[in-house]
């Protein structure tokens, strides 16, 4: 098995005269795991991910992602935000085409038609097509998003709290979907999240995150059997993995290094 994203010592401020944002981040995942990235808001997840996309560059150390140091292309790693950021102006199906369109790749249009109508069923959608952005719903558009990232046949999905923003329902379907689309595809993932129980419902492996400066706490492996349902949260073995991450979770609040 490979690592599929290598982070190394990374350290990152946005300035020099304010502390840093990240200090001596060091992260793996390997190629077919799911891994979250969980911890308080504004402890430099998202900016973790900006890194390892390539948005942002490092002050210190390095980053690695399928053994090279250069960002590969759209066709191998690919970003799910958290708004769904679909072009208004554009349908289901030209959105998640956009991704064939901008490799210029040589793909003819009836190829990229036909590979987004397949990520549209990989995710569940049908009969939207046509439709714009604004005639969905937040979950649908999330879909729609998730489809954009898979049409490209993508071996990581880098996810930036892609289902915060939905309601409880709503998030438990594409929750599931996930996972559905996981046992498929195969790919390997990196999600940020700030919610114990969708890390420990989705992850093989939780990387917890303090703050002030943010940091790796420490790491908490998920053993919990494949194909997962709604029913396995009500378990002894969940809840004990929840209150493991929420103890390491602590150690980091506020910046307490655990003194």
């Amino acid at each position: 098995m490979n690592k599929v994203i290598e982070v190394k010592n990374v350290t990152l401020a946005f300035s020099p005269d304010c502390p840093p944002e990240l200090n001596e981040i060091n992260l793996e995942v390997w190629e077919g795991e799911f891994v979250c990235l969980l911890g308080p808001s504004g402890c430099g997840k998202s900016t973790l991910l900006r890194l390892i996309t390539g948005a942002l560059t490092p002050d210190a150390g390095e980053i690695k992602v399928f053994g090279g140091s250069k960002i590969p292309g759209w066709n191998r790693l690919s970003l799910v935000p958290q708004d769904s950021l679909l072009l208004p102006w554009r349908t289901v199906l030209e959105n998640i085409m956009l991704p064939l369109e901008l490799g210029n790749k040589g793909i003819e249009q009836e190829e990229m038609e036909r590979k987004a109508h397949t990520a549209l069923k990989l995710v569940n959608l049908r009969g939207v097509e046509h439709k714009y952005p604004h005639q969905l719903s937040g979950g649908m558009r999330q879909r729609v998003a998730l489809a954009r990232a898979l049409v490209g046949e993508a071996r990581v999905l880098i996810l930036d709290e892609p289902f915060a923003a939905l309601d409880a329902m709503t998030r438990d379907q594409l929750h599931l979907e996930i996972l559905r689309i996981r046992s498929k595809t195969k790919f390997s993932s990196l999600m940020v999240t700030h919610n114990i129980f969708e890390a420990v419902f989705l992850a093989d492996r939780i990387v917890v995150m303090g703050e002030k400066p943010g940091r790796i706490l420490g790491e908490i492996k998920v053993d919990l059997a494949y194909p997962r349902n709604l029913k396995i949260r009500s378990t002894p073995v969940f809840a004990g993995l929840v209150g493991t991450v929420q103890d390491l979770l602590e150690q980091g609040w506020g910046g307490n290094h655990g003194a």
